[in-house]
């Protein structure tokens, strides 16, 4: 695979991680479970999570996004965002985030590695790696 790269498939897991972030801003718990495979997995500081089934992503992501983010959490931005590798149905992105409070300071700030998959012609996060709590 040296060399393969797929734009239209980096493209689409790019646009799967910003509706990921818009829905996860506009309380659209519905549509940002959408663009978030099963199964999941989140690889953090504190550890390994897999979310087995959608139904337990949604009933137990929801609360530990809210104790990482914090009380004061209004919103998150993307900083930036690279395609590192690509395939038809894969696509690793190397991107940075940002969470800021009401008045646009920043709470934290984080690189990570998101694992973009295309699943039933869905494109959706399938594993995300931080160094975030």
């Amino acid at each position: 695979m040296e060399g393969t790269r797929n734009l239209e498939s980096e493209a689409r897991a790019i646009q799967a991680y910003e509706t990921f972030i818009g829905t996860l801003n506009a309380g659209d718990n519905q549509a940002m479970f959408e663009v978030l495979h099963v199964p999941h997995i989140r690889i953090s500081s504190n550890g390994v999570v897999i979310y087995e089934t959608k139904e337990e992503l949604e009933r137990e992501y929801l609360g530990s996004f809210s104790s990482r983010a914090g009380e004061t959490w209004h919103h998150t931005s993307m900083d930036w965002i690279q395609a590192l590798h690509s395939s038809e149905d894969k696509v690793h992105l190397y991107l940075h985030w940002t969470r800021y409070d009401e008045d646009n300071n920043s709470l934290a700030t984080h690189p990570a590695l998101w694992i973009m998959t295309r699943v039933n012609g869905q494109w959706g996060a399938q594993c995300r790696s931080s160094f975030a709590p």
